[in-house]
């Protein structure tokens, strides 16, 4: 598996909150947070930069309770008052904290570029019920687990599979609840293609790019060679939604920056691009394929998801895990069906 450990000394893990947050420092003034898992995703990142008079924070995670952990330890850092916060995109996960920074900094820019507010406004009034539904449905296969005596792959449930799936399902009945209760702190400060913001004398770059969603925000730090990418990349298995080679054409992009340091939206920071470069080659690969395949005469999704399935590109984003095999699998048949849309400007086969 292509991947590597974390880039610089670990300060240690916070745990507080059902939640588990790793601090590992990546320069002078720049903090990477953690958070190993929280009933919605894993190794979630949020980044602190800690300037001459103030500070920028980049993400504030799923859960407010999670945000506060990671408010608690920027104070232990330092005095300054965290002026803005950056949003990379709409997703809930890197931004349902906004509301902890909002009240404690009165006066606090909240910045996105001006799509991905206009998203979170079309889409979060709609989470609470969806969230709800999903719970429901959790229960009634954890109701179906109980029945049967087996988990959903067919494994027998075993006294530690019963733990480890009632623990599953209490962590996830909480984030439910917690995200019912947030109040959506929407940005107040948009861009379109690009903005610079100065902290002191540290020089920060705001760039519009397409990630896993349109109109991410990723946020380069020239002096210091240090990207922080959002969910543009994302490790071990990347995350994919908008057309595939609009996506791999924002990663190559940002290749041909002057970069030491890339920060994912998950996972460790890598001092190299490879990882980055493998995303595109994974979207760029998918895509030539399934056009290859749709000119062949196929047409029927199921077909074509059988025929592209990147196998040859797998072991070097898994290793061989069993489990991160699944999940690669899941992710190109989901990856297929949105370059075939591509492909056939906007159309799903049958």
């Amino acid at each position: 598996m292509l991947a590597g450990p974390p880039v610089a000394a670990q300060q240690g893990h916070v745990r507080g909150a059902g939640a588990e947050v790793r601090h590992t420092v990546l320069a002078d003034g720049v903090h990477q947070f953690t958070t190993l898992r929280d009933s919605y995703v894993r190794q979630l990142n949020s980044v602190a930069i800690v300037n001459e008079r103030d500070v920028l924070v980049f993400d504030t995670d799923t859960r407010p309770s999670t945000a506060r952990i990671v408010l608690a330890e920027i104070r232990k850092l330092t005095d300054r008052p965290v002026r803005w916060v950056v949003n990379s995109h709409w997703h809930p996960d890197h931004w349902s904290g906004n509301e902890v920074y909002a009240d404690a900094f009165p006066g606090l820019e909240i910045v996105s570029t001006e799509l991905t507010r206009q998203f979170m406004r079309n889409v979060s009034s709609g989470w609470p019920a969806q969230l709800k539904e999903e719970l429901k449905g959790r229960e009634a296969a954890w109701a179906k687990e109980l029945e049967s005596g087996t988990r959903p792959d067919g494994s027998p449930l075993t006294p530690q599979a019963r733990k480890d799936d009632e623990e599953d399902l209490a962590d996830y009945r909480s984030l439910v609840d917690e995200l019912s209760k947030v109040r959506r702190t929407f940005p107040n400060t948009t861009f379109g293609d690009a903005l610079t913001l100065q902290g002191g004398a540290r020089e920060i770059r705001l760039l519009s790019v397409t990630g896993d969603a349109e109109g991410t925000a990723v946020l380069y730090l020239p002096k210091e060679k240090i990207l922080l990418t959002g969910d543009a990349v994302s490790y071990p298995i990347p995350y994919v939604t908008p057309p595939p080679t609009r996506q791999a054409a924002a990663l190559r992009g940002l290749a041909r920056l002057d970069v030491d340091l890339i920060v994912p939206g998950h996972g460790p920071a890598f001092r190299d691009r490879k990882f980055l470069e493998l995303e595109a080659e994974l979207l760029e690969s998918v895509s030539r394929d399934v056009r290859a395949a749709l000119q062949s005469g196929m047409r029927s999704l199921p077909d074509v998801q059988a025929a592209v399935t990147a196998e040859g590109l797998r072991p070097r984003f898994t290793g061989g895990d069993p489990e991160l095999d699944e999940r690669y699998r899941d992710r190109v048949r989901a990856l297929v069906k949105l370059a075939v849309r591509e492909a056939r400007d906007g159309q799903d086969l049958r």
